[in-house]
């Protein structure tokens, strides 16, 4: 079976390749066939308070036919639902209305960017570009909590780390819940020449695991999917302004390094950002700094390879999307990270995850017609002092859902020798094949340029994907050179051909108790690009996971993995796995109870053989919303690890409690301990967004408390920082 699959993805892609292009390009119905609606503007902006009663509401643009994507595909929404929207000249606004028994609504969150995946919430998508592939998100919640994130890959990439400027407010009623937004053209890219928007409104019921959504769409569209949004008509004389924003900053507070002192700290920067058309914009950015950035969670990583953190920093998370490569946009790929030509926390950390200050920078991402461009230029205080890292981008969109791209970066984050990069990919897809199924398919090659270093320094791959809902298949090939080193990337494992694919049903039993069980496999055989043999091999087989309506989960899983070791390495402190050839079979079984419960709870135990001996791990995590102002959270993960060479157990705890005053105001604190380093890591980040655009930041960080003293603070940083846009 390996084999056939090689020869069929990795010898002959362009076989595939033309038969998804005739599906992408001749077989599928025209991408806008979709409702309409037809933006009214007003002379008269309503008061966002909340409440839906302003007059000028009476003769907004309404949209009331709702249809359920799930559990019962096609049929209308069990609840009443209106949407209105209204535009200005600077503005566009939302009114909705949320029909409901006010006992029956799920509301537990407050602040700003938390999930609102348990709650009842509505949804807009708006597909500014209307080029089916890439849009604007914004959530609302019936208490006021909001959400926004930008979408790239017809759903498949999800930011949820934007910020973007805009209000909503909302209050439950005795209707049940309405809401307001007003969004200004300012904050999002779009195509002055057209007077057409793609628009999709979704309403989530959590109680009865219910998502509806204007347009109707197929049980087989991703939840952020851009291609099938309806049509919004009538948008003109829509004004940016100059497009400038102005963001400086102050920051001060005190800074403690171990084994020394505390030492006072101020600093200023400053972030630009100009509109150079409504679709193209250039930042800047001095002395830039990320103190209220998320801290990482710690793992203890029992493997040979380097471990993946995302990305946390706001000013590379903006944008970013113009930056992915090959399949490095699809969020559900396990593979993504397996080969990454540009990775920013390259940038401005160093390699423990420490920050690095940033001296200055410049970016520019935007579309010009069917053009994509992202190009990035950083200059930060590494110990090499090179002149700075460079990363370009360009892609040109074909047909409804392909692209052609290309990008290179200039810079190396891990030494001094030069290095370059330069890749070519190509994804084409339809999210219209059959009718209404999502196909892709992704090839793609980059090479490396590092000084002292010559031959082998290339990586290639390719890839099919059917992601529907009831078959979701995937077939791939990677081949990652022995001296492929992307300065700027993430690689954790070269000299490699990987040989990976997934198969999953999801049946959905009718009339049922059950949403949806899915079942399947999914697997991956790396060998040796050299001498062709096998180094791992890992065969995932999911026997059932249940997924019930009322929102919990039992799943059920086993594991047989290969592990040809060449040479010993260190597992856990003195422990060291020698060279030799390890067969070992795992099973797992999780139970998770649903999370829009006051409290609810997660447990997974696994179990089996490891290496020379065996393992047992136990995953506990915990959520209680005592009430809605406050969360308090709670992990624990144990591994016990019994091997030929030794015992050891590996202890990781984490800890959140969280207070959601307003909207506007909350206070998280994020504490965690593992017993490698035998040290607390403790976050406190107080946010005040007295506007948006406007905000204030206390924080207080220490990744180096001794639990054995005092809980003393060894190392901390603690600051005060304010925030000011200015908006021309």
């Amino acid at each position: 079976m390996r084999k056939s699959i090689y020869a069929i993805i990795a010898k002959r892609p362009f076989h595939i390749l033309v038969i998804i292009l005739y599906v992408a390009f001749f077989c599928s119905p025209d991408l806008f066939s979709q409702p309409e609606v037809k933006a009214v503007f007003t002379d008269k902006a309503p008061v966002i308070d909340g409440f839906v009663n302003d007059n000028v509401w009476n003769g907004a643009a309404a949209t009331k036919d709702f249809y359920q994507k799930e559990p019962r595909n096609g049929e209308p929404i069990t609840e009443r639902t209106e949407f209105l929207l209204l535009f200005d000249h600077h503005n566009i606004y939302l009114g909705i209305r949320c029909f409901d028994d006010p006992k029956g609504i799920i509301a537990k969150e407050l602040a700003r960017d938390v999930s609102l995946g348990e709650d009842d919430r509505i949804q807009i998508i708006f597909d500014t570009y209307l080029d089916g592939r890439s849009g604007y998100w914004f959530q609302l919640g019936p208490r006021g909590s909001m959400g926004d994130a930008l979408i790239n890959e017809n759903g498949k990439y999800f930011n949820k780390s934007w910020d973007g400027i805009w209000e909503g407010r909302a209050r439950i009623t005795e209707r049940g819940w309405e809401g307001e937004i007003i969004i200004p053209f300012k904050t999002m890219g779009f195509d002055k020449s057209s007077d057409t928007w793609g628009l999709k409104y979704i309403r989530y019921i959590k109680r009865r695991s219910e998502t509806a959504t204007w347009p109707a769409v197929s049980i087989n569209s991703d939840k952020f999917q851009i291609s099938d949004c309806g049509r919004l008509t009538g948008l003109t004389e829509m004004t940016q302004g100059i497009g400038l924003d102005l963001i400086p900053y102050v920051t001060g507070g005190f800074s403690k390094k171990e084994n020394s002192d505390p030492e006072p700290v101020i600093d200023v920067g400053i972030d630009a950002f100009y509109q150079l058309t409504p679709s193209l914009k250039v930042a800047l950015t001095a002395n830039t700094d990320f103190a209220q950035t998320e801290v990482d969670e710690k793992q203890i990583n029992l493997t040979r390879f380097s471990l993946y953190f995302p990305e946390k920093r706001d000013f590379f998370l903006d944008g970013s999307n113009y930056f992915n490569f090959g399949i490095g946009g699809d969020d559900d790929n396990s593979k993504k990270t397996s080969m990454i030509p540009f990775f920013s926390r390259r940038i401005g950390l160093d390699s423990l995850g420490n920050p690095v200050t940033i001296k200055y920078g410049g970016k520019f991402t935007g579309k010009a017609g069917k053009w994509n461009f992202g190009l990035l230029h950083i200059k930060d205080d590494n110990k090499w002092n090179n002149p700075g890292y460079t990363v370009g981008r360009i892609s040109y969109n074909i047909g409804k859902q392909s692209s052609l791209g290309i990008i290179g970066t200039n810079g190396n984050a891990f030494s001094d020798a030069s290095n370059s990069l330069a890749g070519i990919d190509l994804m084409v897809g339809s999210s219209e094949f059959m009718g209404n199924k999502n196909i892709n398919y992704n090839l793609y090659g980059v090479k490396s340029f590092t000084g002292g270093m010559k031959g082998d320094d290339y990586s290639f791959g390719t890839e099919l994907n059917y992601p529907n809902d009831f078959l979701n298949f995937r077939f791939g090939y990677l081949h990652i050179g022995q001296n492929f080193i992307p300065g700027l990337g993430f690689v954790p494992r070269t000299g490699i051909q990987d040989i990976y694919g997934s198969l999953i049903l999801g049946p959905r039993p009718k009339n049922s108790s059950v949403l949806q069980v899915k079942t399947g496999t999914d697997y991956s055989f790396i060998l040796d690009k050299s001498k062709g043999n096998l180094l791992t091999a890992e065969v995932n087989l999911k026997y059932s996971e249940i997924n019930f309506l009322s929102g919990d989960i039992i799943s059920i899983a086993s594991q047989y993995q290969y592990e040809k070791l060449e040479e010993s390495f260190a597992i856990f402190r003195s422990v060291a796995i020698p060279a030799d050839d390890y067969y070992f079979w795992r099973h797992t079984l999780t139970v998770t109870s649903a999370k829009r419960r006051i409290l609810w709870a997660l447990a997974k135990l696994g179990f089996g053989t490891f290496y020379s001996g065996k393992r047992t791990d136990v995953l506990i995590q915990t959520g209680w919303k005592i009430a809605v102002p406050v969360y308090l959270g709670l992990d624990a993960e144990h591994r016990w690890v019994t091997l030929k060479e030794g015992d050891f157990i590996t202890k990781i705890y984490r800890a959140n409690l969280n207070f959601l005053f307003s909207p506007n105001i909350s206070w998280s604190n994020f504490a965690q301990y593992d017993n490698k380093t035998e040290k607390i890591g403790w976050q406190s980040r107080f946010q005040w967004i007295i506007k948006p655009g406007k905000e204030v930041f206390l924080t207080f960080n220490s990744p180096v408390i001794d639990p054995m003293d005092r809980f003393t603070p060894e190392a901390y940083e603690a600051r005060v920082k304010v925030k000011y846009t200015i908006r021309f």
